[in-house]
């Protein structure tokens, strides 16, 4: 009995050790953890933000900004392609304008010597035919007849004069000019706006050499209105 008594206090103590032994192993482990700081944590968080974590999120914004990037330069290459157009269109405007304006004058220039030289052939027709009536007409004193006899090879020669000058002043580069001989007078019209000093002794020494006639009955005349 006593012996049996024995055992079963060994066994007690055991089952106490092992008890004790078991929480003795708890706490220790408990002490033994690693603690983790809130700072850690938060270092940890940028860490990882850090190392390149992106989530759906991010790459919604980085689509929109992506996108929003895109339409501005389209945007901005419009605007330039628009007035790139804007200044090409006014250009050829101007460039449309005057050249509309210098056909215009040119065509003004022929106008006016194609009619003065018409307006000069009539009156000299006219002219022409006045004067056969006197040489035509029996009745016609002789002294008249031969008057007019001259007058004709002078109006004859007047006209290879003029025609003569024309060419030559045109030679000299202007565009046009008309030149009528009357009597001891010339009349000199050239298509040019302004004449400068140069110019006007080269057509005065053209007229003086081929009509004869002295400087003080020699008028040169430029056309006003037209553009040079």
């Amino acid at each position: 009995m006593l012996v049996l008594k024995r055992k079963n206090l060994v066994i007690g103590l055991l089952v106490v050790l092992l008890i004790i032994t078991g929480y003795l192993n708890f706490v220790y482990n408990q002490d033994s953890a690693p603690a983790v700081s809130p700072e850690k944590d938060v270092a940890a968080e940028k860490k990882d933000g850090i190392s390149g974590k992106i989530t759906i999120s991010d790459l919604e914004d980085q689509g929109k900004a992506s996108d929003s990037k895109k339409l501005a330069d389209q945007s901005q290459k419009d605007e330039n392609a628009d007035e790139k157009k804007g200044k090409t269109t006014d250009a050829a405007d101007g460039k449309s304008t005057d050249k509309e304006s210098q056909e215009a004058s040119a065509s003004a220039s022929t106008t006016f010597f194609r009619d003065y030289r018409f307006q000069r052939e009539q009156d000299r027709n006219e002219e022409i035919g006045h004067i056969n009536s006197i040489v035509k007409n029996p009745n016609s004193d002789p002294e008249m007849v031969k008057e007019a006899q001259a007058q004709l090879l002078d109006i004859t020669s007047n006209k290879e004069s003029e025609l003569a000058i024309e060419n030559l002043i045109r030679a000299k580069g202007f565009s046009d000019v008309a030149v009528i001989l009357h009597h001891d007078n010339v009349n000199v019209i050239v298509d040019k706006s302004e004449l400068v000093p140069e110019e006007v002794a080269m057509i005065l020494d053209i007229v003086k050499r081929e009509s004869g006639k002295e400087a003080e009955n020699i008028k040169i005349i430029p056309r006003v209105g037209t553009k040079d």
